[in-house]
């Protein structure tokens, strides 16, 4: 009985507290944990046994996405590679990573997460679903990004957390946006975006342009992608008709349209799952709101 109840209290301790407003569009949580306790946990044992995160149910919502004037960010290139960050010729395949974490009282799981230009050069795109359970309010907790990451390989390190957004108005499938940003890290302790780059993004953008659909499934654990012309989905999302391969493990990875090497390619969307076809919760408002937050942290 002391035993039990002690796990239940260590559980109840590892829960981050998320901050969310009233009538609030978005939350937020802290890392508390040292760059060293992260590093020290995630041992290759551990990286090996992550599980890929399921897609929670696609429960209905009622929610009316709210769509504004289109934003666009523009990509950028690897700071080593010329006098201006502001540069094209990025890409997707160095910027898209794997990101692991922890669900606590549970275990180590896995997901995907991309690269895109913020203000502050640490934010990470992914899936909501990949940093907490909206039916519930838990959040995760240990979260670590490998960008290029290759079946165990990681060129330019590891990055760890230090804080997180996500869309609480839209409980769908539609509102499964968030993103992370990180501390410098990686093999020369720096901002990931002056490592490696970053993709464009862009919010309230015509959801019919062709796009690609790029994430690491776990049982393959290396990028792989699909294309085709979208289609308006259910709850606020977009689909891409006969994609496979977006597996488990894929959830979080990018939705890229104008896939150019020019710079003009942006992320507008994240990996749900699939739902009939492959769904992607679509950049708008809210999203907006999130990201923001997170490239000003």
């Amino acid at each position: 009985m002391l035993r039990t109840s002690a796990v239940v209290l260590l559980a109840a301790l590892s829960l981050l507290v998320p901050t969310v407003p009233a009538h609030a569009t978005t939350a937020t949580a802290t890392n508390t944990k040292s760059a060293a306790a992260l590093d020290s946990y995630w041992t290759p044992q551990r990286l090996a046994a992550a599980k890929p995160m399921p897609a929670p149910t696609a429960a209905r919502s009622t929610t009316q996405e709210q769509v504004g004037e289109p934003k666009f960010v523009h990509s950028t290139a690897p700071i080593s590679s010329g006098p201006s960050r502001f540069q094209p010729m990025s890409s997707v395949w160095s910027t898209i990573g794997r990101l692991v974490f922890s669900v606590p009282g549970k275990g180590d799981y896995l997901c995907t997460a991309n690269v895109v230009t913020s203000n502050n050069r640490d934010v990470i795109a992914t899936a909501r679903h990949c940093v907490m359970d909206i039916s519930t309010g838990q959040t995760y907790n240990n979260f670590r990004f490998a960008p290029s990451y290759n079946q165990g390989n990681a060129p330019y390190g590891w990055w760890n957390w230090r804080s997180m957004g996500w869309r609480v108005d839209d409980t769908s499938p539609g509102g499964d946006n968030a993103f992370i940003v990180l501390s410098t890290g990686g093999n020369n302790n720096s901002h990931v975006q002056d490592a490696i780059g970053s993709s464009g993004i862009g919010f309230n953008q015509p959801s019919n342009s062709y796009a690609h659909g790029i994430g690491i499934p776990a049982d393959k654990d290396y990028a792989v992608w699909c294309e085709g012309q979208p289609y308006d989905g259910p709850q606020g999302g977009v689909q891409i008709p006969n994609c496979n391969g977006l597996s488990g493990g894929a959830s979080g990875g990018a939705f890229i349209v104008n896939y150019q090497g020019d710079g003009t390619a942006m992320q507008t969307g994240s990996f749900f799952g699939s739902w009939g076809d492959s769904y992607f919760a679509y950049y708008r408002d809210a999203a907006w709101q999130v990201y923001n937050g997170a490239q000003n942290a």
